[in-house]
């Protein structure tokens, strides 16, 4: 089996649409993109350019299935050299700018006397100990932030991490043409949203912000072919995909593979959204809870409470020459999530080894990236 790192940028600002209308209707005549594209779109870019250079026939069964057999693992957003994660769905961020402060979202053990709630059977609610609104700005956490969080149990003492800020999002204005006149239609004004992954700040204190998506790329096919400019996206604009050094790739770091080993309550962290039968919760759980995750077969895990950020949706077009239709709609369980377990069987160490291996239900979903994620304690 072959591995290798990749990295693409945007040649051209990229477009992601979010699956909102955009048409000629009044409500409809913006389209808006995401600030991260899903595994599908990156894992679907990677597939197209590879089976291109390894010129297979696009009509042949047995030459999809060969492209279809590649995992791309991704994608994770990288800033200046620097992995970003979408912030963890169990730390509340408040104060003012200058003084933030982190409070941990646990689940909450001992409820009051006569109280109780309507979670699914054995899970818990989770407890804050704040009222506060959460703090703007901190919808992305640096890699070396997420690692020491995922190391603190109960979060206390944790230094807030620096603001990280969004992938700059142009908007441009275009206007509608008639096809018989050749000139623009009236009233029929619209506009894009776009992705820029480069941004210039100008003048004394000027800066530059580079930003590019990160994957894993595993397959038996020869995969020193990905490297070249491809189309992305909306509208086909220009990526570039090029080889990626191994050291980008985040890795566990020792501090957490110990607490692993020593700790028999772990949290699961999305780094890229899910594909789950049950919505939010796991297919690999019973009914009671219980499971062992794919990527960790040997450990036997009870979930105990859930931190699941508002439910996304994922659909498409399907290209394939035997299947040319509408993809279903699914629903993803969103990157930046946090789920609880209890250890019940094996060695917890085993999910360091698990580290950015996907834990979605079904083998091609995983393939295609989705849900992969991090480990730590409780």
């Amino acid at each position: 089996m072959n591995s290798q790192m990749v990295r693409i940028r945007g040649i051209d600002p990229l477009l992601f649409r979010d699956g909102r209308p955009f048409g000629a209707e009044i409500g409809s005549l913006s389209a808006r993109t995401l600030t991260c594209p899903y595994p599908s779109t990156v894992t679907g870019f990677v597939r197209t350019f590879l089976g291109n250079r390894m010129t297979i026939d696009w009509n042949r069964r047995e030459d999809i299935l060969r492209v279809l057999a590649i995992a791309v693992y991704g994608p994770l957003l990288e800033r200046n050299g620097e992995t970003v994660f979408h912030a963890p769905a169990d730390a509340l961020v408040t104060g003012m700018p200058k003084q933030p402060s982190v409070f941990a979202l646990r689940p909450s053990q001992d409820l009051p006397e006569h109280a109780g709630c309507d979670l699914p059977k054995h899970l818990v609610p989770l407890r804050v100990d704040t009222d506060e609104k959460p703090a703007k700005g901190y919808e992305y956490w640096d890699g070396a932030s997420l690692m020491r969080w995922l190391e603190s149990a109960d979060g206390a003492g944790f230094t807030p991490p620096q603001p990280v800020s969004r992938m700059d999002v142009e908007q441009r204005t275009h206007v509608a043409i008639d096809d018989e006149k050749g000139t623009s239609a009236e009233s029929l004004l619209y506009s894009v949203e776009y992705l820029s992954f480069e941004r210039y700040r100008w003048g004394k204190n000027g800066s530059r912000e580079r930003w590019a998506l990160l994957a894993r790329l595993e397959s038996d096919e020869d995969l020193s072919l990905a490297r070249g400019v491809g189309l992305l996206g909306g509208e086909k604009r220009l990526a570039l995909l090029e080889p990626a050094e191994d050291s980008c790739w985040p890795a566990c770091s020792e501090t957490l593979r110990r607490a692993l080993s020593q700790s028999r309550r772990v949290r699961m962290f999305l780094a890229t959204p899910a594909i789950f039968e049950g919505g939010w919760k796991p297919g690999w759980l019973n009914g009671k809870m219980e499971g062992s995750p794919p990527c960790a077969s040997g450990v036997k895990l009870r979930l105990v409470s859930a931190a699941v950020k508002r439910r996304e949706a994922v659909s498409g077009w399907s290209y394939r020459q035997d299947r040319q239709q509408p993809k279903p709609l699914r629903l993803l369980a969103p990157a930046g999530s946090v789920y609880f377990f209890e250890v019940l069987e094996g060695d917890p160490a085993a999910l360091a080894e698990a580290w950015l291996r996907p834990v979605s239900d079904d083998e091609h979903d995983r393939r295609d990236g989705y849900g992969l994620t991090l480990w730590g304690i409780w």
